[in-house]
C-alpha cells in the first residue's frame, strides 16, 4: 500500500503573547491556503526512510530526529512495519510555510495507517513534536481555515520558536476555527531575501524578547478584535485594515526588519500596485497579499519580480487530504 497525503501550506499571521508576564503564553492567528502545497508517498518498509527530505533541504540532524520519533513510537505502540518516503515535495523551507509541521504529522500518520491503525487527531498533534510556539500549523494539517489559539499556560522560561523545541508538554488551546471567506490572494517570495538558518531564528527570539506589556496589548487588540472578528464577519475592508496594522506591531515590525529594506521594499511596491494588505507569514520572506482587482495587481506584481516569484493561491478550509494506492 502506498499513502498520499498533500497538505496546504499554513500562513502564521503573527504571535501574541510574548511579554515578561500575563496569563498565557505565545498563541497566534493564522490559516491555511491552497497552493503550495507539501506532498507525500509513503510505502511500508522494515525500518524507518526518510532520507528523501534531504533533497528538500533538511540537514541530516532533522531528518535523523523525526527517524528517532517514529522508530520510539513503532516500539511504544508494538507496530509491524516501519516506513518510506517514496516522494516528497516542499515549498521553500523557513520561508513561512509551515513545512516542518506538514512533514512531522504526515510522517506520524502515515506510519499509523500503513500499520492498519486507527488514531485521534488528538494522540498525533501530542506526539508530533511541534506546536512548540503555536498551535496553527497543527491545526491546519488537520482543517484548514482560519485559526485562533491562545498558546499555553504562562511560563517564565524562555521564549523560543517551534524549531527549537523538542517535546511539546502542553498542546496549544485551540479557541476558535472558522472558515476563511474566498476573498482574493497571492503570494510573494521577495527576491533577494533569504530564509533564517534554524540558528538565526533562535537568535531572534533571544535578543527581542519579551515583548513590554503595552506591545502585546496591541497585537491582542489588532488580532482578535480586528482580524478574527472581521473573518468571522466577512468583513473584507476590516480584515486589511487589521492585517496593515499587524504589521505595523512590535513584534512582526522586528520580523520585516531582519530583511533590511528588501522586504520592506517589497511590501511598499505592492501596496503601490493596489494591494488592501500584505502580510509576512510567520518569520517570512513569504508575503501574501491581497486586492479585489487581483488580476490587475498580479499582473503588475508578476511585471516586477516574474512569474517565478509570484503565484495566485486561495483559502483552504479543508486540511490535508489523504489517499491510498
Amino acid at each position: 500500500m502506498i499513502v498520499r497525503v498533500s497538505v496546504p501550506s499554513r500562513v502564521h499571521l503573527t504571535l501574541i503573547d510574548l511579554g515578561r508576564t500575563g496569563y498565557r503564553r505565545n498563541g497566534g492567528v493564522g490559516f491555511g491556503i491552497a497552493a503550495p502545497r507539501s506532498t507525500f508517498a509513503f510505502a511500508p518498509d522494515t525500518a524507518v526512510d526518510l532520507s528523501a527530505l534531504a533533497s528538500c533541504g533538511y540537514r541530516l540532524a532533522e531528518i535523523e530526529s523525526l527517524t528517532i520519533r517514529l522508530e520510539h513510537l513503532i516500539e511504544q505502540q508494538q507496530l509491524a512495519h516501519g516506513l518510506l518516503l517514496n516522494e516528497v515535495q516542499l515549498p521553500d523551507r523557513h520561508a513561512g510555510f509551515g513545512t516542518g509541521t506538514a512533514v512531522a504529522l504526515a510522517s506520524l500518520e502515515s506510519l499509523f495507517l500503513l500499520n492498519g491503525r486507527d488514531v485521534s487527531q488528538e494522540f498525533l498533534r501530542s506526539h508530533c513534536g511541534r506546536g512548540g510556539a503555536s498551535g496553527i500549523g497543527l491545526s491546519n494539517y488537520f482543517t484548514g481555515g482560519f485559526i485562533f489559539d491562545a498558546g499555553r499556560r504562562f511560563s517564565s522560561a524562555p521564549i523560543v520558536g517551534s524549531d527549537a523545541t523538542q517535546e511539546v508538554n502542553e498542546q496549544p488551546l485551540e479557541i476558535l476555527r472558522v472558515d476563511l471567506p474566498d476573498w482574493p490572494m497571492g503570494v510573494l517570495i521577495p527576491p533577494g531575501a533569504s530564509a533564517l538558518s534554524l540558528e538565526q531564528e533562535q537568535a531572534f527570539f533571544v535578543q527581542r524578547l519579551p515583548l513590554e506589556e503595552a506591545e502585546v496589548f496591541e497585537v491582542t487588540y489588532h488580532a482578535v478584535f480586528g482580524t478574527l472578528t472581521a473573518v468571522r464577519c466577512g468583513d473584507y475592508d476590516a480584515f486589511c485594515a487589521s492585517i496593515n496594522a499587524l504589521q505595523r506591531c512590535a513584534w512582526k515590525r522586528a520580523e520585516i526588519d531582519l530583511y533590511g529594506q528588501s522586504v520592506r521594499a517589497c511590501v511598499a511596491h505592492l501596496t503601490s500596485i493596489g494591494c488592501d494588505a500584505v502580510a509576512l507569514s510567520s518569520i517570512g520572506p513569504a508575503l501574501i497579499f491581497w486586492a479585489r482587482d487581483l488580476d490587475a495587481t498580479f499582473a503588475a506584481a508578476v511585471s516586477t519580480y516574474g512569474p517565478s516569484a509570484v503565484f495566485r493561491t486561495r483559502p483552504d478550509n479543508v486540511g490535508r487530504t489523504l489517499t491510498h494506492d
